[in-house]
């Protein structure tokens, strides 16, 4: 069912991994804006939308992704997604979201990629 979606938060460090399941829809918006105003959240220095749990994103979802990357970049945060589905992908790169936000196969190689220092 569309509605049904859950964001969980773990951490890697000082990274804060949202698992993110189901339809990230404009009706999940205030899922994905509470699980970002968390305390821990807001101390990490990077972020990670992690997909690989069945999820799907629509253009609200979108919409939604880029308002939480402007926060992160508001308080220099880095935000990265992990394991999207090829449609999701393909709608990353189409819209140039890629361009802004490093997509990884897994969450394992965006977290290799973040222990990287930052140019």
């Amino acid at each position: 069912m569309r509605r049904n979606y859950q964001i969980s938060i773990r951490h890697e460090g000082k990274v804060a991994i949202f698992d993110i399941t189901g339809y990230l829809t404009e009706a999940s918006e205030s899922s994905l804006s509470d699980a970002y105003a968390n305390a821990e959240v807001q101390g990490a220095e990077k972020i990670l939308l992690n997909f690989e749990r069945r999820s799907f994103i629509t253009s609200s979802g979108f919409g939604e992704i880029v308002k939480l990357l402007w926060k992160t970049r508001d308080k220099g945060q880095i935000l990265r997604v992990a394991h999207p589905s090829t449609q999701v992908r393909t709608i990353f790169n189409t819209i140039g979201l890629s361009q802004s936000i490093e997509v990884f196969e897994s969450e394992t190689e965006a977290l290799k990629e973040f222990s990287i220092p930052q140019a």
